[in-house]
């Protein structure tokens, strides 16, 4: 059975995995980022997961998810806003070849990796057409439609989920608009929105786990589930897919905010039904699985 090696690059961490054509896992590796130290290290750390997974091992080609607009025939990332410093501009796979060589090696964004899994394997999977949703340290976006496959965009900006304007004039965001949906619906905006409300830090797992007996975490678990069901009207409205999936690593508090985020979707929006709101099946392992597909599917 053929193997290649399906990369999830994040602000935060690095997750590879050494993936077969069924879509399972045969071996792990991972790095944290090192995002604020600049391309030279971040691709270093790349490349330690790429040894790590190819040793002892027969592969057939590399796939990576990254974040900001790529352009995926070149294999070039185009802009990123912020969370990986100087990633604008990096043509990832010609820097990957002059390390690997040989290896065919597909770049991707990391929402579209991340729906692409869910679509062949996941909560998706059989639906004409989905919006993807990754609520993370950011908020990634992808559209899809059986019919025409993913939307690119003339010039590979489509589908930018997380950056449609919210808030207009609202918070400052690293892509240099303000108010987008990526500081309200993001892991970090959780943040924000508790630091907001009492001049305080926490983490947002933790503000999430307290959020049923601290008023104070109650208030901003609140306002993200509304913010975020909020948007999806506005997606309903806009595009009407068949389905819209959740994933990133915010997911994992789901408990807290799903039900609040559901109830005020179908009390707000003018006709809610005919499009289903589900939670990613595959979670972080998603960016992998999806960048490894994308190999297997152009071999």
């Amino acid at each position: 059975m053929k193997k290649v090696i399906g990369i999830d690059l994040g602000g935060t961490s690095i997750y590879g995995g050494l993936v077969d054509e069924k879509g399972e896992i045969l071996k792990r590796a991972s790095r944290d980022t090192g995002a604020q130290e600049g391309r030279k290290v971040v691709l270093g750390r790349i490349m330690e997961v790429v040894d790590e997974l190819m040793e002892g091992e027969t592969v057939e080609g590399i796939g990576l998810g990254s974040p900001g607009f790529i352009d995926v025939k070149q294999g070039k990332v185009l802009f990123l806003g912020g969370n990986i410093r100087e990633w604008t501009g990096v043509n990832i796979r010609e820097e990957l070849a002059d390390r690997i060589g040989g290896l065919p090696i597909y770049i991707e964004n990391d929402a579209n990796v991340a729906a692409i899994c869910e679509e062949w394997l996941g909560a998706v999977k059989g639906l004409e057409s989905f919006i993807m949703l990754t609520l993370g340290t950011g908020v990634g976006g992808a559209i899809y439609s059986k019919e025409s496959g993913m939307w690119y965009g003339k010039n590979y900006q489509g589908a930018e989920l997380g950056h449609a304007v919210l808030y207009p004039n609202g918070r400052l965001c690293g892509c240099g608009q303000k108010g987008c949906v990526e500081q309200y619906v993001s892991g970090n905006a959780v943040e924000k929105n508790y630091l907001e409300i009492t001049g305080q830090r926490m983490k947002g797992k933790d503000i999430f786990a307290r959020s049923e007996t601290d008023k104070n975490c109650k208030a901003t678990v609140e306002k993200f589930a509304q913010d975020l069901g909020l948007y999806l009207v506005n997606i309903k409205n806009i595009f009407d897919p068949e389905g819209v999936v959740i994933g990133g690593g915010v997911i994992n508090s789901k408990e807290y905010w799903w039900d609040k985020m559901l109830k005020y979707y179908k009390e707000n929006c003018n006709n809610p039904e005919g499009m289903e709101i589900l939670p990613a099946k595959f979670l972080n392992d998603a960016g992998m699985i999806g960048a490894a597909k994308v190999v297997f599917d152009k071999m």
